[in-house]
């Protein structure tokens, strides 16, 4: 009986803050549209402008990624060329693995095939 009531009362405290954050969140959004109904020709304009350079600053990211070898599942053959290629980039993921590990080589296979969905290559 007792475990009853605490799951109830866990229940409604759990449901009174789901409903706070929904109605915050509604809050939010209905102040953000009431912006974008408001504005005139000139602030769309700047906010198109706005949201086209940082769509061009992503893609330039992406090239410039891309140019360093971000995206590529490769082997790379020596200590140097490996400390070489990592020191360029704030981000890395690397398998260091050896022949004769069985399991090594399916992992290697499974990570080209994870990455071939976001346009990676080998």
């Amino acid at each position: 009986m007792e475990a009853d009531a605490s799951v109830d009362m866990f229940s409604k405290v759990l449901e009174n803050q789901l409903l706070q954050t929904t109605k915050l969140v509604e809050e939010h959004l209905d102040s953000e549209i009431q912006k974008l109904d408001q504005m005139d020709e000139d602030e769309l304009e700047r906010l198109k402008e706005k949201r086209l350079e940082a769509l061009r600053k992503a893609q330039q990211q992406k090239q410039e990624w891309l140019s360093k070898g971000h995206g590529e599942y490769r082997e790379i053959p020596s200590e140097r060329d490996f400390f070489q290629e990592v020191k360029e980039s704030k981000k890395v993921v690397c398998h260091f693995y050896r022949d004769s590990a069985f399991r090594v080589a399916y992992l290697g296979v499974r990570s080209f095939s994870l990455a071939m969905p976001f346009g990676f290559s080998s």
